[in-house]
């Protein structure tokens, strides 16, 4: 009975009695229950479901026969009976059309030309010189699935109950979806893994309105990923279909003296009048890769309260570091030594420095790149770090930009930590944290804080 409706759960006391003695035998989680009170049952009606009646007694006394469907009821089981094509060949007009989507991040575009190639992108418009354009292919071509639990992709001919028949399902908004996947392959070597090319899976889910949108993309391990897209193409194949739960009715007939409707019902439906509306949530949509942007996100509001001046000197001697990231890889700065990210698994942790602090090597780097003094109003400070991990495909060590910008937040922990990767194995890492903002006005000719104000 996990499953009954929480309104009915939480305002009618009537449902304790026959939670207790049926839970046992409804324990499902793709099983819904509705209660119905269609008043006082006529005589013999009651006979044929001896085996499935319960006497409810309300809070007020009022006592009800209610007739509980049984478990394996025959008229719920879903049959399929279905003979055309099969998903393979309902998604070879999107394979094999060549057609393209698109998706724009903050940094990076992604483009995904289905069944030719997923490619990430950024173009920048230098003045004075012709466009800057760095890429990477996260996949390429595509092939089916070996895995024999996609065997049911190339199923054409189906006659008997679905349960019989197991699809692959992803859980999204609180449900198993079934999905149609292909792999993209043979990528941009990653670095990361001996040059191993980069992977992608790409899922495709129904739905009657899909046009190949791409509703989520991350990084699943270490520079493999998975693409999940909104297809109509599927959807007039039942395996791949959204199956709705049945909702199962349990009729409460009143027994002698009792009121066709509980007192409590009648109140709810006086009280609510009868407006149950089901708010559905938000997508999630948010792309979390190592070369992708990836935050964590806070409660945003206004600055209450400056952080305390033994934690503005732990953060400055880097022993208080930042961390964020969601997905596969996770960030860690600790200012003055060093910024990473890692990866926690049941093996242990995986570390890849993208750079140490080297004071004169900043200095030079500021230098040369001719930045100005930032002024009292400034909100944002940018800081080089090299001397990372031994990049393969350069035969150079890693080194990042770390842009430290103020975060205004309710919270002196607050902390949003991205990635982006303009060129290979050359990182920019975004720090906004609300322990930067009393710093920023602290920073001197090279762009270094300090707890209070520099001297000119």
């Amino acid at each position: 009975m996990e499953n009954l409706d929480a309104a009915w759960l939480t305002s009618l006391h009537i449902l304790f009695f026959l939670l207790a003695v049926t839970c046992a035998s409804f324990n499902s989680d793709n099983v819904l229950f509705q209660l119905q009170f269609p008043g006082a049952s006529s005589p013999g009606q009651m006979e044929q479901f001896a085996d499935n009646i319960l006497t409810m007694t309300t809070a007020n006394n009022e006592q009800y026969q209610c007739i509980v469907p049984p478990e394996n009821d025959p008229n719920a089981q879903n049959v399929l009976s279905y003979d055309g094509p099969s998903a393979n060949k309902l998604m070879e007009p999107v394979l094999k059309g060549g057609s393209c989507t698109l998706r724009v991040e903050t940094y990076w575009t992604y483009e995904l030309c289905h069944g030719m190639h997923l490619r990430q992108f950024h173009e920048e418009k230098l003045p004075g010189r012709d466009t800057k354009k760095q890429e990477f292919f996260l996949g390429k071509d595509f092939a089916y699935p070996p895995d024999e639990q996609f065997a049911c992709q190339n199923i054409s001919k189906i006659k008997g109950p679905a349960k019989d028949i197991k699809v692959p399902t992803i859980y999204m908004e609180g449900k198993d979806i079934p999905f149609f996947e292909v792999i993209m392959g043979n990528g941009t070597p990653c670095d990361l893994k001996s040059n191993t090319p980069r992977l992608t899976r790409v899922k495709y889910i129904c739905d009657k309105n899909g046009r190949g949108d791409i509703l989520s993309l991350k990084e699943t391990s270490t520079c493999e990923y998975e693409a999940i897209l909104f297809s109509a193409h599927l959807c007039s194949h039942p395996l791949y279909r959204l199956k709705e739960s049945p909702i199962n009715m349990i009729r409460c007939h009143a027994m002698d003296g009792s009121p066709a409707n509980p007192e409590a019902y009648e109140a709810l439906n006086k009280k609510d009048n009868i407006h149950h509306v089901s708010q559905p949530k938000q997508a999630e949509t948010d792309t979390d890769t190592k070369i992708v942007q990836s935050v964590d996100r806070a409660t945003r509001g206004p600055v209450t309260s400056l952080a305390d001046d033994q934690l503005l000197r732990d953060f400055l001697q880097g022993d208080y570091c930042l961390h964020g990231g969601q997905g596969w890889w996770k960030f860690e700065f600790c200012y003055g030594k060093y910024a990473q990210q890692y990866h926690l698994d049941k093996t242990g942790k995986t570390i890849v420095l993208l750079g140490a602090w080297d004071e004169d090597a900043h200095k030079k780097w500021w230098a040369d790149a001719k930045k100005a003094k930032p002024s009292s109003s400034s909100k944002q400070v940018t800081h080089f770090y090299s001397g990372g991990d031994m990049c393969d495909l350069t035969g150079k060590p890693r080194q990042v930009q770390v842009k430290l910008k103020c975060k205004e937040s309710l919270s002196q922990h607050a902390v949003t930590i991205y990635l982006v990767e303009p060129a290979t194995c050359d990182y920019i890492l975004g720090v906004e944290a609300s322990i930067i903002c009393p710093l920023l006005d602290s920073a001197d000719e090279f762009g270094l804080l300090h707890t209070d104000e520099p001297k000119p």
